[in-house]
């Protein structure tokens, strides 16, 4: 992985808007252009390749997902925007939408504050609270129990 892209999911997608970008022996080369509606995109100076973003922090190890947008990067700048290769084709892929999907639940989880320690947080204090009640009434009861000299069992010794 280069150190030029996103290390976590926690990052932001890296997208450097240069002036120009290296070009490839046929003189193509990546175009800042093709930021505007991939919000997942990311671009290596480094390594000159692209990324996704989703699929690199997201992907589920049970869907296939090809290498070139994840760990050896894309830079196949003539196909990157041909209908039946490139972007468009990874972006119609089953295991990218999976990936997207991933992504919008996590942001949602995190925006609900729904954590793993803050789930199990809350479900504890609720527990708390009803072992409290339960308590107060068992108290309760043992005290009026008390007060009014009964028994807390049955009259007979062998039940």
């Amino acid at each position: 992985m280069p150190e030029d892209i996103s290390k976590s999911c926690n990052d932001h997608p890296r997208q450097p808007k240069l002036s120009s970008y290296p070009s490839n022996f046929q003189n193509r080369s990546f175009q800042s252009s093709w930021f505007v509606n991939r919000n997942g995109l990311e671009y290596s100076v480094k390594n000159d390749r692209i990324y996704c973003f989703n699929c690199l922090h997201f992907r589920s190890y049970k869907t296939n997902i090809g290498d070139a947008f994840t760990t050896c990067g894309y830079n196949n700048w003539k196909r990157a925007l041909e209908s039946g290769s490139g972007l468009h084709k990874h972006e119609q892929s089953q295991a990218h939408v999976i990936t997207t999907k991933n992504l919008e639940s996590f942001k949602l989880r995190q925006q609900l504050q729904l954590s793993v320690i803050n789930s199990l947080d809350n479900s504890r204090s609720i527990l708390v609270r009803r072992n409290r009640d339960r308590l107060i009434k068992i108290s309760s009861t043992l005290l009026l129990l008390a007060r009014q000299m009964i028994a807390f069992r049955g009259h007979q010794e062998n039940e």
